[in-house]
């Protein structure tokens, strides 16, 4: 029996029920701002309500509905969802269903559900998203014990903790969705030649609908799984000093927050709190990067876009920028061209927790600029301390993969 059901715990359910499960055994119950009790006493008095909690029993689950705002609507009721998201989602819809039933099965009747942001406003029928609902609350009831499902990668298993535990899984079924890049279209030809799993790609001489050369590739990555080890696929120059850049960004302002880099041991953050301070932020940036000396490690290709987005922004600055950017490594793009690793995504969570690498926090992207959002409303050094720890973070994992690039081409 689970304690509490909370949205989040649905959107979770839907992109990976597997981590929903095993995550579920640390589930601990969130704190509200207020008690279910003083919103029922609240409503029943005719109050609008900052961050009401109402729950309802269903499938033998504890249903509990937060929402950021319930306002009176002549005699029934109005639920008010706040976004920052650019256009409506599919997901709102159901959203908006739970939040409706919990609330009018304990007898507060929601006329409607409004999905506000700063971008759009709607309004939406909660009750249009019903069906849905209750079909995925009743398969999330009987996910038992001996149920784990398997594991089914998709983009967000890149900050996943678990990538090693479900490779792990996918090697033992012998799963081809455990190679690295190995897309739909080439999986199906792989099967259509008789290849559906790892030994027997190792075992295959060679296929028809594939090149000797991809084919010879593929192999070495299904090797380095079922051995679970590193294997060189090609050779590639060894990787000279550098600086270690990582860029968190505002999905909310659509602004580039906090600068990080990393020379030799020293980090160095480059804070920026609003948009009107972005260009002196990166003016700051391209000046502290023009005195240091090697390349610009990064990993995967958002700084190199955020830094020609923004010369476009400020045209004076491009001279600058195409100084900087010549400078650019992509960390990724030398790992996934040149070694084949156990691992089924190569993203920088990933591989370095495959090295040994710790994160201090349980952040990603999207949580570190909640948090930074948090900051800026509160105050509270404690957020922005972990926004930085989640930063820092990140450039010294890049410099692990970094070093172990360097340690695997030299032995």
């Amino acid at each position: 029996m689970y304690e509490q059901i909370w949205f989040e715990d649905i959107e979770q359910f839907l992109i990976c029920s597997r981590r929903y499960y095993m995550e579920q055994k640390e589930h601990k119950e969130k704190h509200a701002v207020i008690s279910e009790q003083e919103t029922r006493e609240m409503m029943k008095l005719g109050f609008s309500v900052e961050r009401p909690v109402v729950s309802t029993e269903l499938f033998g689950l504890n249903l509990v509905s937060g929402p950021h705002v319930v306002v009176p609507d002549g005699d029934k009721w109005k639920i008010i969802l706040k976004k920052s998201a650019k256009t409506f989602k599919n997901k709102y819809l159901m959203e908006a269903a739970f939040h409706g039933y919990i609330f009018s099965s304990v007898g507060f009747i929601i006329s409607q559900v409004v999905i506000d942001s700063p971008y759009f406003t709607k309004q939406v029928d909660w009750r249009d998203g019903l069906s849905r609902l209750f079909g995925l609350i009743e398969n999330l009831a009987e996910l038992k014990m001996h149920d784990l499902p398997d594991p089914k990668p998709v983009s967000q298993c890149k900050t996943c903790p678990h990538v090693l535990e479900c490779t792990d899984v996918l090697v033992k079924k012998q799963d081809l969705l455990a190679v690295h890049g190995l897309n739909e279209k080439t999986r199906i030809k792989l099967i259509e030649e008789g290849v559906n799993n790892l030994s027997t790609i190792v075992q295959s001489e060679k296929l028809n609908q594939i090149s000797t050369e991809s084919f010879e590739k593929l192999k070495k990555k299904a090797i380095s799984l079922l051995q679970k080890r590193e294997i060189v696929l090609s050779d590639y120059q060894e990787l000279g000093d550098g600086v270690f850049l990582d860029i968190e960004s505002h999905t909310n302002k659509d602004f580039d927050y906090l600068f990080g880099i990393l020379v030799e041991d020293k980090y160095t953050p480059f804070l920026c709190e609003n948009e009107e301070q972005e260009y002196k932020t990166f003016t700051d940036v391209l000046s502290f990067l023009d005195q240091t000396n090697g390349a610009i490690y990064h990993y995967c290709a958002y700084e190199p876009s955020r830094f020609s987005s923004l010369s476009e922004k400020w045209p004076d600055l491009k001279p600058m920028v195409a100084k900087i950017r010549k400078r650019f490594v992509d960390i990724y793009q030398i790992l996934s061209k040149h070694v084949a690793l156990p691992l089924f995504t190569y993203s920088l969570k990933s591989v370095a927790r495959l090295y040994g690498f710790s994160w201090r926090t349980d952040l990603d992207g999207l949580r570190a600029s909640r948090y930074f959002q948090l900051w800026l409303s509160t105050h509270d050094g404690s957020y922005l301390k972990t926004v930085l720890d989640y930063n820092e973070d990140d450039t010294r994992a890049t410099k692990l993969v970094w070093e172990r690039l360097n340690s695997l081409r030299n032995n």
